[in-house]
């Protein structure tokens, strides 16, 4: 499974575009990968999503470079597109990078809000002030081409049951409990073309350590803490389980360690009692 660098082929996963950029018109967002000819076309008036011709994309309009796309979420004036701006590399586990997203940008479809009445238009001004304010808490992770939704020990039995079928996406692959932009990509997910577009955002913390040394031995550490997105909250309100079994503030905590060619996975697990 692992190589001399502790790089894992875990299986034939159908990795993610790292780096995408954003084009904007009145009219349409274009998304535009640096490695296909394809690119998504999103109509801001219908709202359909399409692949186009990447020369297609006007050239002269407003771009920026995004690091993911999380999704859309739709509020009173209409979708939002909610974009990765800004990341960090956490450090590298069995031969994929992890990264911690710092910034995001939440961009409105419609250009004005005059079809809101006046208590919808402050209505919405406050959802907007929310999600941004959700996305500003520290510890959204991604990568590109490792499922950190699953343990090690779950990624290689798919690995393993998949062996013989086609590549599956990250997203398809993932654990959906710890997927927390999974109601956000309902609009993408349906679309079969989009799959490397996206990529699932776990929250919780990650982290990586090389070189760690125990009586003189060498070793990489990792710790990745993933939390379900199915009962979260603040723990002196959201406590117990839901009618779903679901247990409040669940928390799979894994310790990874490299060593002699050889990685070890151990899972823990935490919730908020009744």
């Amino acid at each position: 499974v692992c190589g001399e660098k502790g790089a894992c082929k875990m299986d034939k996963v159908l990795s993610a575009h790292e780096e995408l950029l954003l084009v904007s018109t009145d009219e349409k967002f274009y998304l535009v990968p640096p490695d296909t000819q394809d690119a998504l076309e999103i109509d801001r008036l219908n709202f359909e999503l399409v692949l186009v011709d990447r020369n297609t994309v006007p050239t002269s309009a407003q771009n920026q470079t995004v690091c993911a796309l999380v999704g859309i979420i739709h509020l009173l004036a209409g979708p939002y597109l909610i974009v990765g701006v800004e990341k960090n590399l956490v450090g590298n586990i069995a031969g994929h990078n992890v990264y911690n997203i710092v910034q995001f940008d939440v961009i409105p479809f419609t250009k004005s809000t005059i079809h809101l009445s006046e208590s919808q238009a402050r209505d919405n001004q406050q959802y907007v002030a929310m999600v941004q304010r959700v996305l500003a808490t520290p510890g959204f992770y991604i990568s590109y081409t490792y499922d950190l939704s699953l343990s090690f020990q779950r990624g290689y039995q798919l690995s393993q049951a998949k062996q013989n079928s086609p590549p599956l996406s990250l997203y398809e692959r993932a654990d959906h409990r710890f997927v927390w932009n999974a109601y956000l990509l309902r609009d993408l997910v349906v679309v079969p073309s989009l799959k490397r577009f996206y990529v699932p955002l776990i929250h919780g913390f990650v982290e990586v350590k090389k070189d760690c040394s125990i009586n003189g031995k060498y070793f990489t550490f990792a710790l990745i803490s993933r939390r379900s997105c199915q009962r979260a909250g603040v723990r002196y309100f959201v406590r117990g389980v839901d009618n779903d079994g679901h247990a409040a503030n669940y928390v799979e905590t894994e310790q990874l360690l490299w060593y002699k060619n050889t990685w070890g996975s151990y899972i823990q697990v935490n919730r908020t009692p009744m």
